[in-house]
């Protein structure tokens, strides 16, 4: 008897998952990690342009100025997508925690992904003067905010399992 009342309290548990446009919240936090996790992969990827553009067209045994064209794209397309995805991860993150009560660490965590996503903007408009972009590309560039993100959310999210 106990074992059904047991299964009945998880049945009504599951009933009361906080939603929105129909979503479950802890979904709208997966997928942010998800992207958060893609735009991330950007730390791999600027080392290894680097290094192609140096060596690649050697390695490959291609002509240098074709192949640094072509690898001028994909890291113009790869670029565009970054900037997509943190963007999205971070308006997904604010939705999942607007949605469920939060803990002060992962506010601060989301705080330091904005901050990230605002400098990266910076990088990317005309309109301010070219040495508050300056400042944006040195803010965004530091890998300081990326890891007291993850830090801070990683912490939060423990703290409410």
């Amino acid at each position: 008897m106990s074992v059904m009342a047991d299964v009945d309290d998880d049945e009504n548990e599951d009933d009361d998952e906080v939603t929105l446009l129909g979503i479950e919240a802890e979904s709208w936090g997966s997928a942010s990690l998800y992207l958060l996790v893609a735009t991330v992969l950007i730390v791999g990827w600027k080392p290894t342009f680097r290094w192609l553009r140096v060596h690649g067209a050697e390695r490959f045994d291609q002509e240098p100025r074709e192949f640094k064209r072509k690898l001028g794209v994909f890291n113009r397309r790869f670029m565009r997508t970054h900037n997509w995805l943190g963007m999205s991860a971070v308006v997904i993150g604010t939705l999942h925690g607007i949605v469920l009560e939060w803990h002060w660490t992962l506010w601060v965590g989301l705080a330091s992904l904005w901050l990230l996503v605002i400098s990266g903007s910076l990088m990317q408009w005309k309109w301010p003067p070219k040495s508050f972009r300056r400042g944006g590309r040195l803010l965004h560039m530091q890998r300081t905010f990326t890891v007291v993100a993850i830090i801070m959310l990683l912490i939060g999210h423990q703290i409410l399992d």
